[in-house]
């Protein structure tokens, strides 16, 4: 069945993508904001028509600030 506004899901994350995911409803107009219930510290019901688009600004948030190892050693990185 394809999400409708009446339907939500639960969110599962740690603190901080929670933080994220609460600062990109922040910004969004008063009928357009997607968080229903901030449950706890690790958990937030979220309008089901939205999912899609979460999962987009959390990857696209993600590949800008988690870097691996090597690109934090930068050039002074031997592999031999």
């Amino acid at each position: 069945l394809p999400p409708n506004k009446s339907s939500g899901f639960l969110l599962t994350c740690d603190a901080p993508m929670k933080q994220f995911i609460i600062h990109l409803n922040d910004q969004k107009i008063v009928d357009k904001k997607f968080i229903i219930e901030d449950l706890d510290a690790t958990h937030l019901l979220i309008r089901g028509e939205v999912r899609d688009e979460i999962h987009r600004k959390v990857e696209e948030w993600m590949d800008a600030n988690v870097y691996s190892t090597i690109e934090r050693v930068g050039d002074n990185f031997d592999t031999s």
